[in-house]
């Protein structure tokens, strides 16, 4: 596979990012800037036996229970294997190669800069690609310090690690017309932009979707 991300030539392209962070609780806001009319969690889809792939909604209907923006992937995991028997799991920490994909080939249409775009790499990672290592490092709300990558927005199917797992789920482009952001320990990005973007996300039938609201309390862990 032809490598496209790349050290950053410059921490700069994060200063737009890099804001204080007041503490817990932690907001959907943290990683869509108020700057944007519009936000969208985009979701990683909930695997079992054999990669069999289940949509969040679909783990909901089975399990009876309403499906919003504060849902939990771990907890439909568990409560679904509860129910029915069956293990079913959900990635935390990057992005489903195929939602990747999706994504960036959505986002491509909704920046002049599709060819240059940033990445960010949490610099915790025990198995961050050694090309990655020397790659300028900056501060992200809530104060995660990562290493900032650049390449065009089809870079954001490319793993960043060694066992080719992990793909950045804090990604947007240089003329700064959307942005992808969670945090460290996501089951998926929330995803800030005009309101033509964020609408051909949600129908896109490749993504599965729930609204978000920048004042939401982040669902899931946080540490």
């Amino acid at each position: 596979m032809k490598a496209n991300l790349a050290p950053a030539s410059s921490a700069s392209s994060a200063d737009w990012l890099a804001r204080g962070f007041p503490g817990p609780p932690l907001l959907v806001s943290t990683f869509a800037p108020e700057t944007f009319p519009a936000v969208v969690r985009v979701l990683n889809p909930l695997v079992g036996a054999a990669g069999r792939k289940l949509s969040w909604a679909a783990v909901a209907r089975e399990l009876g229970i309403p499906l919003n923006g504060a849902a939990v992937g771990d907890r439909l995991c568990r409560d679904y294997e509860a129910k029915t028997g069956e293990k079913i799991n959900v990635d935390f920490g990057t992005l489903d190669y195929e939602v990747a994909s999706a994504l960036a080939d959505v986002l491509s249409r909704h920046t002049t800069t599709p060819d240059e775009c940033c990445f960010a790499a949490w610099v915790g990672y025990s198995d961050i690609r050694d090309e990655f290592a020397g790659a300028p490092a900056v501060l992200l709300p809530p104060e995660r310090e990562m290493f900032l990558l650049e390449g065009p927005v089809e870079a954001a199917t490319e793993a960043f690690d060694e066992q080719g797992s992990r793909r950045s789920v804090r990604w947007w482009p240089v003329d700064q017309t959307w942005c992808v952001g969670n945090d460290l320990y996501a089951d998926s990005v929330y995803v800030a932009g005009s309101e033509e973007c964020i609408s051909a996300l949600v129908d896109d039938p490749r993504l599965e979707t729930l609204v978000a609201d920048r004042s939401d309390v982040h669902p899931g862990i946080y540490a």
